[in-house]
């Protein structure tokens, strides 16, 4: 599938065309510009046509807090995760996108899939994330001790 032209721009890493745009609600023109990822689960996204930001809630998978972690394992693999999906961004050769409206947030849920498979496998498979449907979420620092 050619590449739509989506930018992935991250501090310290190249830019790189990303096919299968996400969608942003209620705008005609569905191109999105990734500008920041914010954590391992969540990503900050622009519309070229309005320049208007908004946050994207990746969906199916919760990683560690890098803001206001609630201890130091949890801000060390929050930021592994992080790390680990600006990679696996960079790597996609086809990136996939369904979304699923607002969350509570107000954030926009977007789920993805690279080259095929769900981002939320990959994460949760890695360690780095636990499956994540919405509900409550989980103690990390709790999880981290125990391991």
């Amino acid at each position: 599938m050619p590449a739509l032209g989506l930018a992935l721009f991250l501090a310290g890493c190249t830019a790189v065309a990303i096919t299968r745009l996400p969608a942003i609600p209620n705008r005609a023109h569905p191109v999105a510009e990734i500008v920041r990822i914010v954590d391992g689960d969540t990503i900050k996204l622009r519309q070229p046509s309005t320049g208007a930001v908004i946050t994207a809630r990746l969906t199916g998978f919760d990683t560690p807090e890098t803001w206001r972690p609630g201890c130091a394992r949890e801000q060390a693999l929050g930021e592994l995760a992080k790390a680990r999906l600006a990679q696996l961004l960079n790597a996609a050769q086809d990136i996939g996108q369904r979304t699923h409206g607002t969350g509570k947030y107000g954030r926009l849920l977007l789920e993805l899939t690279l080259d095929g498979r769900p981002l939320a496998d990959i994460m949760v498979a890695e360690g780095l994330a636990v499956p994540y449907d919405g509900g409550r979420r989980i103690n990390w620092c709790q999880r981290l001790a125990n391991r």
